[in-house]
């Protein structure tokens, strides 16, 4: 339910910008605040948010992110005046990232490894594929209904379920982590100018962020009680994942970025018609995490990490075949590039969880931000090719999928026999972890 409420709220908003424009006179850029503000706080405080679950308890962290983002959502839905909507929105951001930072380790805290936690995971995984699905819709058929302010205002019954669902039947867990105030400032401050400067092409920006970044790293490897475990990338399972999912989101989302301009422009497909057709991947979406949830247990870990971007790399290469019928490669390309972020998204959760018990906050918070500055890596690099043509878009974007697909060789080639049950001694996973 929670991850309901995140991605639901990522989507559904875009739909009613052009009534949120005129109902409050918006300029542009207020009008595309109302997305970026959300997006980019979520991004940036998913990392100390996971810190802060296992240092305070994952259940409470939980809660406290399930309230700010209730609370934040009555505030949109009251807001008079553009400025005070985006402030609303980077406040909903804060509350996203708790719940988006905590619902995996929770997942992790409540089953045990093995096929109750590898189902758990699909169905977790499935339910965001098919809330991002509904997104567009559900804000469509609220604002043409009742005004684009019932899209916040439905966030209030649901939030106010799932605090007391969490009070009765979520047992509370923690681990360790150490917040660090200076690293939660350079990381914050890193990614509000990193993504903004790959999506919209600002390189002084990139510079800036690119540095803080590397204050970010120069100060927690010096730090006596650091926000983040760089001993994690040590475990190979959890770097090679961490890497490949980073390059399957800038693959598929950067590339399907550019596919509706394509689908919408020189196709001439209208809004409903490009919607209907990609219904393809959103149902591929839903059922490619179930299967991979079922066999997560079972599959070599490498084997496990390389499927959704060999799916993904498949699914770009036959949409770029050119044919009279330019939809059939598309529509099939839709339905596997679904099927390959579903079973990519399971395994990236599972790379999470290879991290030692007490620190499963942090690292999926890791893994979750590679998500979002994927996608803003992606959306930068195909910018040059999709000028050339959107075939040629679509091939650079097979090459960044297959570059995911083939680091895990390593993984497949024995270093790894299953995906990882038991923690070692010294904080990795089984043998190949260390």
């Amino acid at each position: 339910m929670t991850i309901v409420l995140v991605v639901v709220d990522l989507t559904a908003v875009t739909i009613a910008l052009p009534d949120i424009r005129a109902s409050l006179g918006a300029s542009l850029a207020e009008v595309q605040w109302v997305v970026d503000a959300y997006a980019l706080t979520l991004a940036a405080v998913l990392l100390p948010a996971g810190v802060l679950a296992d240092r305070y308890g994952r259940r409470r962290m939980l809660a406290i992110g399930v309230a700010v983002f209730t609370l934040a959502s009555l505030a949109c839905a009251l807001a008079p005046t553009a400025p005070l909507l985006d402030v609303a929105r980077g406040v909903q951001g804060l509350g996203a990232s708790a719940l988006y930072g905590t619902t995996t380790p929770l997942i992790a805290s409540v089953y045990p490894e093995g096929p109750a936690r590898g189902r758990a995971l699909g169905i977790f995984s499935a339910v965001s594929g098919l809330a991002m699905t509904l997104g567009p819709v559900v804000g469509g058929v609220l604002t043409a209904g009742f005004g684009w302010r019932a899209i916040f205002l439905i966030n209030l019954p649901i939030g106010l379920f799932v605090l007391v669902a969490l009070r009765q039947r979520v047992a509370e867990s923690r681990g360790r982590g150490h917040l660090d105030p200076l690293g939660v400032l350079l990381v914050a401050a890193a990614l509000f100018a990193i993504i903004p400067a790959l999506i919209h092409d600002l390189p002084l920006l990139l510079v800036a962020g690119l540095v803080l970044l590397a204050a970010f790293v120069l100060v927690e490897r010096r730090s006596a009680a650091p926000m983040i475990d760089f001993g994690l990338f040590a475990n190979r399972v959890f770097a090679v994942g961490s890497a490949t999912t980073l390059l399957m989101l800038a693959a598929l989302l950067g590339g399907f970025t550019y596919l509706t301009l394509y689908v919408q422009g020189p196709l001439e497909a209208s809004p409903v018609e490009a919607g209907v057709r990609f219904l393809a991947f959103s149902v591929a979406a839903v059922i490619g995490p179930i299967a991979v949830g079922r066999v997560l247990h079972r599959w070599p870990m490498g084997v496990l990490i390389a499927a959704g971007p060999a799916l993904i790399t498949v699914a770009l290469l036959v949409m770029a075949i050119p044919a009279a019928d330019r939809w059939t490669p598309i529509m099939i390309g839709l339905f596997l590039g679904g099927l390959g972020l579903g079973a990519g998204n399971v395994v990236a959760n599972q790379v999470g969880l290879t991290a030692p018990m007490d620190q499963v906050g942090m690292a999926t918070g890791t893994v979750n931000t590679l998500k979002q500055v994927g996608t803003a890596v992606g959306v930068a690099v195909l910018a040059a090719p999709y000028r050339s043509g959107v075939s040629a878009m679509l091939l650079v974007a097979a090459g960044l999928a297959l570059a995911g697909a083939l680091l895990p060789l390593a993984l497949a080639a024995g270093r790894v026999s299953r995906s990882p049950a038991s923690p070692s001694p010294a904080g990795g996973t089984d043998p190949a972890g260390r």
